[in-house]
């Protein structure tokens, strides 16, 4: 028996935002308060063309990276073959996504749900902080912004028991718990 715990990608887009707004709100109250910034968005739109374009650069590279890292952290926690992942986009809504297509255990697919967040999300904006530099501090909170299914999906399996084995949706942000062990 299969049970979906997944939500559409509209709706996942939409809630990405409420997701991740604690954590975004959190990091620049420590910045405000660690460095006493000025405003981040006149620092990164008062760039000249060519640095604002390397800044917007990274951000699409970091997107790609992104979605690698969810395929790479799944392949190697759950010992899948790289053939078991698929990338693409869902030209609907606009979503880059990283799919696996073979049952994997729920710690696993937890890591892989996380790991974006916290390799160019949680630590830019760290090493942003601590360094004092605006650019890596707003890269950091872009891709908290976009790590935000990522965090809703990790919200929609707090539930899920270790040991269970769950099978990432084809087409919406979640999975299946398909051995019912969710509570």
């Amino acid at each position: 028996m299969k049970k979906d715990l997944s939500v559409s990608m509209v709706k996942a887009n939409l809630y990405a935002v409420f997701a991740a707004l604690p954590f975004i709100v959190i990091l620049v109250g420590v910045d405000i308060y660690v460095g006493q910034r000025r405003n981040y968005f006149d620092e990164l739109f008062s760039l000249e063309p060519k640095s604002f374009s390397l800044f917007m650069l990274a951000i699409f590279i970091g997107v790609i990276i992104h979605e690698l890292i969810h395929g790479i952290t799944w392949q190697f926690f759950s010992k899948k073959k790289s053939n078991a992942i698929r990338y693409g986009i869902d030209w609907k809504t606009m979503s880059p996504y990283a799919h696996c297509k073979e049952p994997m255990e729920i710690k696993a697919y937890r890591l892989g749900a996380v790991m974006p967040a916290i390799i160019l999300g949680f630590l830019p904006a760290i090493v942003g902080i601590l360094t004092g530099n605006s650019f890596i501090f707003i890269f950091g909170l872009v891709f908290i912004l976009a790590a935000g299914g990522d965090i809703l999906i990790l919200w929609l399996i707090r539930n899920v028991k270790a040991g269970s084995l769950v099978e990432d949706h084809p087409k919406r942000a979640g999975c299946y718990v398909i051995d019912g062990n969710e509570v």
